[in-house]
């Protein structure tokens, strides 16, 4: 039986993570020896700014594009970062207030 009142599990947090921050890196590579590039990830821009749209896929040499769109808010999983990000601010603040010389 499902129980949606159950804590999140490690891997799902730790794929939330994971997925917000492929969603702040583009990744764009070239395969050796082919002329296509994978895009991994991809913002696709829209009008509406309450969810994020990424698009995964090949281009072609020719500028053709076969991807797969997916859309979301992830406003969860950016919090965890944004608490993260705003930890890891103040630990490197205290740490160069630490480092600074006494006056």
């Amino acid at each position: 039986m499902l129980s949606l009142s159950r804590p999140i599990g490690r891997f799902t947090f730790l794929c939330l993570i994971g997925i917000v921050h492929l969603l702040s890196v583009i990744m764009r590579f070239r395969i050796p020896g082919q002329n296509v590039t994978v895009r991994m990830f991809h913002p696709v821009e829209t009008v509406d700014t309450q969810y994020n749209i990424v698009d995964c896929g090949i281009e072609q040499e020719d500028g053709s594009i076969d991807s797969i769109a997916v859309g979301g808010s992830f406003s969860y999983a950016k919090s965890l970062m944004a608490a993260m990000d705003r930890k890891k601010d103040e630990q490197r603040a205290e740490a160069a207030n630490n480092a600074a010389p006494a006056a």
